[in-house]
């Protein structure tokens, strides 16, 4: 969890320096496929790209159905409470 607030504190870093007017000028007087050597919004793609593809490569992606199963039976009764709920809402709205 730690470890998601840095990545999240890091895009709102790199989002503090996008210049938004220059932003809508991009699309305004440039072609599409065009970049502009003065915009960062190439190098801070790829930046948030890496650290999203990093965050990604380090989840044990063979052992997640297992722990997805064992969070579903710790939280069976919830699960099943807000089912309830929610067919008493559908129920509730319907009539």
């Amino acid at each position: 969890m730690a470890r998601m607030l840095v990545y999240l504190a890091l895009i709102g870093l790199c989002g503090l320096f996008v210049p938004w007017g220059g932003v809508l000028e991009l699309g305004l007087s440039t072609p599409g496929l065009a970049a502009s050597a003065s915009s960062p919004l190439g190098w801070m793609g790829g930046l948030m790209l890496g650290l999203g593809l990093a965050w990604l490569y380090r989840i044990e992606w063979s052992a997640v159905s297992a722990r997805f199963g064992g969070w579903l039976k710790v939280q069976r009764r919830r699960l099943v409470w807000a089912l309830l709920g929610s067919i008493c809402l559908a129920i509730l709205l319907y009539f």
